[in-house]
């Protein structure tokens, strides 16, 4: 609930949104839970933002600028990206929820426009331009969401009950079926997020910067 006299604002409604997407996933979210959280009746959130979409767009941005650019000057562009791409995916997997969203919806609001402005311009210093840079970008951006929505799982969609994972699954088949699945089982408790996502990354780099 809101606080005593404290002023509702579009930073304020954002904020409570994302709270409640983090709370009950997008198929929970509707603007009278938003408002009831808020302290206010639905309809007084549009003083402050247009409409659901404009509220989902919003909540985007928030994301966005949760995931600092790097401020060294003399950063090269694969260093920039790197450092984006690692700060973006930090910020997806405290907000699982949000996935979905993220990558169903194009950017919209300017905030959000002025970072993949900024993208753009990192990749063109990178002698990659044109629609080469597009093409790029939606690699990148492609291959951090996706990455942390395997990681996550079930914690994107409220309610889905998470199943055994792939080895716990391969066990169960036999071996002469699948030699290669079962001959990997012992190497599994190698296996490492992070790594994989940094592996992932730089083949992603190998390809755009040589």
């Amino acid at each position: 609930m809101a606080k005593s006299g404290e002023p509702l604002t579009r930073q304020r409604v954002l904020e409570a949104a994302l709270h409640l997407i983090d709370q009950e996933g997008l198929e929970g979210f509707s603007m009278r839970k938003l408002g009831a959280s808020l302290g206010v009746e639905a309809m007084s959130l549009y003083n402050h933002v247009e409409s659901k979409r404009a509220v989902f767009d919003g909540v985007i941005e928030l994301l966005i600028a949760q995931a600092p650019l790097p401020v060294h000057p003399n950063v090269s562009p694969r260093e920039e990206l790197w450092t984006i791409a690692h700060a973006f995916r930090d910020v997806l997997r405290a907000h699982p929820r949000v996935l979905p969203l993220i990558a169903t919806s194009p950017l919209r609001t300017s905030a959000s426009l002025a970072m993949l402005d900024r993208l753009i311009e990192t990749l063109h210093q990178a002698q990659i331009t044109g629609v080469q840079s597009i093409y790029a970008l939606q690699c990148l951006v492609g291959f951090i969401v996706g990455h942390t929505l395997l990681g996550t799982g079930t914690q994107a969609v409220a309610g889905l009950e998470p199943g055994p994972n792939g080895p716990m699954v391969w066990q169960h088949f036999p071996a002469e079926q699948y030699p290669r699945l079962h001959m990997l089982l012992p190497e599994v408790a190698q296996w490492n997020a992070d790594q994989e996502f940094d592996f992932g990354l730089q083949a992603l780099f190998q390809g755009l910067f040589g």
